[in-house]
This record gives structure tokens, C-alpha cells and sequence, in this order.
């Protein structure tokens, strides 16, 4: 018998968890992975200069809701991955769309926008810090995400650890953008994206090992 066979009938027998308790504690350590990475955000990098003035107008919760979007994702995936048998094509499916609205809005500012102004609007002022800021603040969150789901049970340890990666990554990007004065759609669907999936990338490394049976 192939040794992931094993591991799926091994999974296959464990006694089901009270429905919600995988949530509740994947939520009860993302309180304090907030807190530091929020810590971080303020010590490390300092809060916007205008962030009265950004938290009033939409493009500021539009960064928000595309990161918390994918953080949310990242959570379904990974609470899905921890219950034997339960299928991932919602958050999978859910992950797609998301994406694709990005990239659309991105597409469609930079048609609208002058051919001079197009790489400004991707490059903004910081693109070569952006990605890297938010896998070093990911890297905050993730010990708790992981530490968390360390009580699922998923047959597939890699994706599992991407989830968390995106989990983490998402939880952290939302906050880093009290700091990050980007807001083209552009810059949020090249850079914020990149930095993301360099995360569920280091997310999936560590879970092999990390969620290995």
C-alpha cells in the first residue's frame, strides 16, 4: 500500500470534531497574530502619514476587502483541507474569482488610463519593497496559523500549508496597508498578489513538513 493511501484511510477513520471547534480556534489564534503583526506594522514601517484622510475615502477599503477577501478564502481552504473528505472546490473556485475580479479592475484602469501614466499606476512608489513587506509581516502571523492548525487533519500537507501562507499573508497585507499609501488597482493586483503567493508558496514548503503525518 502507497504511503499517502495509508494516510487517507488513516484520515478516513479519525473521529469527527464538534462541528465550529476547528474555526474557534483557528480564530482565537489569529487574535494575537493580528496583534503583533498590527505591532509590526506600527514599530517597523509607521502608520500612513494620511491615514485619517485615506480611511474616509473607498480606495483604502477596496485594498481592504481585496486582502481580507483572500485572507477569508485562505481560512475556508484550510478549515475545508482539515475535515476528511470535505471537497475544496468552493474556496478554490471562490480564490479563481477573486483573482480574476482583480486583475480585471487592474486591466480596465490601465486601458482607461493616458500610455505615459500606465507604469506609474503599476510601479506606484514602492513595488520593490511591497511584496517583500508583506511576507516579512506574513512571516509575523504565520507561527500562530500554523501552531492552530496543527489539530486539523489534512491529507494533502502542502496545499494545506499554502492556505495558511495565504491565511497569514492575507491577515497581514490588510493591515499592512495602514502603512502603504498605494491604491491603483494595478499596483494592488501586481504587487499585493505577489507577495501573497510568495507566501503560500513558503506556506506550502513548510506544511510538508510542518502538517506531515
Amino acid at each position: 500500500m502507497k504511503t499517502d493511501d495509508l494516510i487517507a484511510g488513516l484520515v478516513l477513520d479519525l473521529p469527527p470534531m464538534p462541528r465550529g471547534q476547528l474555526e474557534r480556534r483557528l480564530l482565537l489564534f489569529m487574535l494575537p497574530a493580528a496583534t503583533i503583526v498590527l505591532c509590526g506594522v506600527i514599530g517597523w514601517l509607521g502608520l500612513r502619514s494620511d491615514l485619517v484622510a485615506a480611511i474616509a475615502g473607498p480606495t483604502f477599503w477596496g485594498k481592504a476587502a481585496y486582502t481580507t477577501a483572500l485572507a477569508g478564502t485562505g481560512f475556508w481552504l484550510l478549515d475545508q483541507l482539515g475535515r476528511p473528505g470535505a471537497s475544496t472546490r468552493g474556496p478554490v473556485i471562490l480564490l479563481a474569482v477573486i483573482l480574476a475580479a482583480a486583475g480585471g479592475m487592474a486591466g480596465l484602469e490601465l486601458l482607461m488610463a493616458a500610455p505615459a501614466a500606465r507604469m506609474t499606476l503599476i510601479l506606484g512608489g514602492s513595488a520593490s519593497v511591497c511584496p517583500i513587506n508583506i511576507l516579512l509581516l506574513g512571516a509575523l502571523a504565520a507561527p500562530f496559523v500554523f501552531v492552530a492548525a496543527r489539530r486539523f487533519a489534512p491529507v494533502r500537507p502542502a496545499l494545506a500549508g499554502a492556505a495558511a501562507g495565504l491565511l497569514a499573508a492575507g491577515l497581514s497585507a490588510t493591515l499592512y496597508g495602514l502603512h502603504c499609501p498605494e491604491h491603483t488597482a494595478a499596483f494592488v493586483a501586481v504587487w499585493y498578489s505577489l507577495g501573497l503567493g510568495l507566501a503560500a508558496a513558503a506556506g506550502a514548503l513548510i506544511g510538508r513538513f510542518a502538517f506531515r503525518w
